[in-house]
């Protein structure tokens, strides 16, 4: 088995690093990083999905299965995509909730 290459994380690694610095920017600042992301994320499944080639039969090739006859690199940037997306909706979902929290204590405060 194949051990995943730290370059993977890299993007879910940016947009988390990325989120945490944009909450002392604007409000607009946060969701233009976390739409940028997600579309990057998604560009990357995309673009490794059809980079992946047609999969050799097993049968002739002698590989466990068809997709291990794929090329690895390829998968990689599939998994980093797949990695980032799940990162931008849990960032949303969180984003979300900070800033109702905000919201709620401005409210609080002004009252």
């Amino acid at each position: 088995m194949d051990i995943v290459p730290g370059y993977v994380f890299i993007l879910p690694a940016v947009i988390v690093v990325g989120w945490i610095l944009s909450w002392w920017a604007a409000r607009w600042v946060r969701w233009f990083l976390l739409s940028g992301a997600a579309v990057v994320s998604v560009l990357c499944v995309v673009i490794g999905w059809l980079a992946l080639g047609p999969r050799a039969d097993p049968g002739t090739v002698t590989c466990s299965s068809s997709w291990a006859c794929t090329d690895p690199g390829s998968l990689y940037v599939v998994a980093a995509g797949l990695l980032g997306f799940g990162c931008c909706a849990v960032l949303v979902i969180l984003a979300l909730v900070g800033e109702a929290i905000l919201l709620w204590r401005g409210r609080r405060v002004s009252n």
